[in-house]
């Protein structure tokens, strides 16, 4: 099944209280967003509740940007 990335972007953008248009898909959370452990685990619950899965730790740093979280999103549904 494919992933909507504008409505992930959306999602994403909520959590971190920006705009979504100010995330693109290859947009480092880390890297260009400087965003922190707890917004990532804040995240992290909101996809896990939207998509209705649970996102393994190990998975966690590999989603790093929409397209990695499309891509293992992907996998799981």
């Amino acid at each position: 099944m494919k992933v909507n990335k504008e409505e992930l972007r959306k999602l994403i953008a909520e959590v971190l209280e920006m705009e979504a248009e100010d995330i693109d898909d290859e947009t480092d959370f880390n890297k260009d967003l400087a965003i922190n452990s707890l917004q990532m685990l804040d995240m992290v619950a909101e996809i896990e509740d939207n998509y209705d899965l649970i996102i393994e730790h190990n998975e966690i740093r590999n989603m790093t940007n929409i397209n990695k979280i499309a891509e293992a999103l992907e996998k799981r549904i």
